[in-house]
């Protein structure tokens, strides 16, 4: 006798995985100066070696917005991130996207 019918075992499956997509997500937002004050956006992304422990390229968020005083910086684990890593993890490459609004 099977404990966990088909439709049971499915929706155990759903409950288990539900909340890996809600927490996919992570943002970590700077403001300098008076923070973004237009609608300009420049997005990167940051590629991590070893699961995070070298930068393979450098993303310079002052770089990024010139020589304005008042921007904000957004450091997010985000959904294109998500799709891409299950084909960078095996070869242990992380990824942060890096968003610059001025």
């Amino acid at each position: 006798m099977n404990p966990f019918p088909p439709l049971r075992r499915c929706a155990l499956l759903i409950l288990c995985f539900l909340p890996l997509l809600g927490s996919g997500c992570v943002a970590h937002v700077h403001s300098i100066g008076l923070g973004a004050t237009g609608t300009n956006e420049i997005v990167a992304r940051q590629y991590y070696a070893l699961f995070g422990f070298i930068a393979v390229n450098e993303v310079d968020p002052q770089r990024m917005a010139a020589d304005l005083t008042s921007y904000s910086i957004q450091t997010e684990f985000g959904f294109i991130d998500m799709l891409l890593a299950p084909f960078l993890l095996p070869l242990t490459f992380t990824t942060r996207t890096v968003i610059v609004r001025t």
